[in-house]
C-alpha cells in the first residue's frame, strides 16, 4: 500500500481553522481597498485620458479655425508646412504633432457627400473666390494602458480672397 505524502485533514480542525479566518479582521481594510482601489484609479485615469483628449480636441478646432480665417499667408499660398507648424503651435497633449497631424485642404466642390476620412493627401490653394474646406486630424498622446490609440479632427470652411 502507498502512503500519501500529504497530511491527512480532520473535517472538524479544518471547520475551525475556517471559522477563526472568517471572524479575523485583521486585513480586511487592505482587501477591501484592492477591490475598490483599483477601480477607482482605472476610472480616474480614464477621466484624465479623456479630459485630455477633449482639450486636444477644442485647441485642434481654434486652431484650424484661426489658420482658414485667419487670413494665413501659408493656407492661401498652398503650403503645407507653414499651416502645420501654425497649428502644432497652438497645440497641446498631441502625440508628435508636426509627424502625426494630417492636413488637407481643397475646394468643397471637390469633396463627395459622403464621409471621407481625413488622408492628409491634398492640399491646395484653390482659385481666388473659391470655398476651401480645411481639415486636419492628429493623435492624442495616451497614456492609460488598454485604451485604443485617440484621434482628433477638425475642420474649417473659408473662402479664398
Amino acid at each position: 500500500m502507498v502512503r500519501s505524502t500529504f497530511p491527512r485533514i480532520d473535517a472538524k480542525r479544518l471547520a475551525a481553522r475556517l471559522g477563526r479566518f472568517g471572524r479575523d479582521v485583521a486585513g480586511s481594510t487592505a482587501v477591501e481597498f484592492a477591490f475598490i482601489g483599483l477601480i477607482f484609479i482605472a476610472s480616474m485615469l480614464g477621466i484624465i485620458q479623456f479630459a485630455l483628449a477633449f482639450t486636444a480636441q477644442m485647441y485642434l478646432h481654434d486652431a484650424v479655425s484661426e489658420a482658414a480665417t485667419g487670413r494665413t499667408a501659408g493656407t492661401y499660398a498652398g503650403n503645407r508646412t507653414q499651416v502645420a507648424a501654425q497649428i502644432c503651435g497652438r497645440m497641446i497633449a498631441l502625440d508628435d504633432c508636426a509627424a502625426n497631424l494630417l492636413l488637407e485642404t481643397q475646394p468643397l466642390a471637390s469633396y463627395s457627400t459622403s464621409a471621407q476620412p481625413v488622408a492628409g493627401a491634398v492640399f491646395v490653394a484653390g482659385a481666388s473666390g473659391t470655398v476651401m474646406l480645411i481639415r486636419a486630424r492628429a493623435r492624442v498622446l495616451t497614456f492609460v494602458p488598454g485604451l485604443p490609440t485617440l484621434h482628433v479632427a477638425a475642420a474649417a470652411l473659408y473662402t479664398r480672397p
